[in-house]
């Protein structure tokens, strides 16, 4: 990175150019502008140390979509475009690792080759949870399969004396939902997030489908080697 002096009043981005670099503030401020249609540009945030931005530009090889005016004589930090992609990059490939190495433990993939489980990857998505949210819930249909990516969440049955809880995950990897991708029958459990909240990763039934084919045709084939599973199995068969 390298650090570039801004002038109060100046312009360091402006709305509708070509973006060439990613900027950290490091001193000073800034008031941000957009422009929408024939109407007058009007400022719609204000940053000082410590905000980034121009990132979009170089994500998605759009036009720089706001103006960044300095009020005060300012210093920031500039990534070009070349080292900022290649940062997304590294840390794309990073996080695409962690996935595949979360899936490589789930059993019902242990029959996938190494190209299905990155096809499985990219299909994740992140999703955030509330203490107390429901991530699914028993009785539902199932139609998603999740693994936690972060923080904690809690696994409750339902019957005559109540809730009671049946498991607390807490550590990244661990997974629930998958009997979704072998039959739609109701949720066994309700999971919700717990400990503060947590993060995980989701894919649905029908994303899978599309993508890698029915598991279960998979799954029938070697009903044996999943013996966790064979009732889910061959009741869908």
């Amino acid at each position: 990175m390298a650090p570039v002096a801004v002038e109060a009043g100046s312009n360091l981005i402006n709305q509708g150019e070509e973006g060439d670099n990613f900027y950290i503030v490091d001193k000073g401020s800034f008031d941000i502008f957009v422009k929408r249609g024939d109407t007058p540009a009007g400022k719609v945030l204000e940053c000082g140390p410590g905000a980034m931005f121009g990132e979009l530009a170089l994500m998605y090889n759009a036009p720089r979509a706001a103006t960044v005016t300095a009020t005060s004589a300012a210093k920031v930090w500039a990534l070009d475009r070349e080292s900022f992609q290649m940062m997304l990059a590294t840390a794309e490939n990073t996080r695409m690792a962690q996935y595949e190495e979360f899936l490589s433990n789930v059993q019902l993939f242990k029959h996938m080759t190494k190209y299905e489980l990155c096809q499985l990857s990219d299909l994740l998505e992140s999703e955030l949870y509330d203490e107390g949210e429901d991530i699914m819930k028993q009785g539902d249909e199932g139609t998603a399969f999740y693994i936690l990516e972060d923080g904690a969440a809690k696994a409750f049955i339902g019957g005559d004396q109540g809730e009671v809880e049946v498991k607390h995950y807490k550590e990244p990897g661990e997974f629930f939902g998958e009997v979704a991708l072998i039959t739609n029958a109701p949720r066994q459990a309700t999971v919700r997030g717990a400990d503060g909240g947590c993060t995980v990763l989701r894919v649905t039934t029908a994303d899978f489908d599309k993508v890698l084919g029915p598991i279960r045709e998979a799954l029938e084939k070697n009903v044996d080697r999943y013996p966790n599973y064979a009732q889910f199995i061959q009741a869908a068969s």
